[in-house]
């Protein structure tokens, strides 16, 4: 019977071990999408825009208008 109890021992032992290597590799590749999804989304919004130029206000007269 301690064979018994040492064998389901050992198997749970390695189940959990398994269990959290796979939870801490799951976490590193989360870190690792979300941070080439901030690179990704930051390429993407990178748009060169000119400088405006003001330009000066103009009045229309009426004798323009026509």
């Amino acid at each position: 019977m301690s064979d018994f109890m040492m064998d389901a021992v050992q198997a749970e032992v390695a189940y959990r071990t398994e269990q959290l290597q796979r939870a801490g590799r799951s976490a590193w590749v989360d870190r690792a999408d979300r941070l080439g999804r901030r690179l990704r989304a930051r390429w993407a919004t990178e748009v060169k825009v000119p400088e405006q130029e003001r330009r000066a206000a103009e009045r229309v007269t009426a004798d323009q208008a026509r």
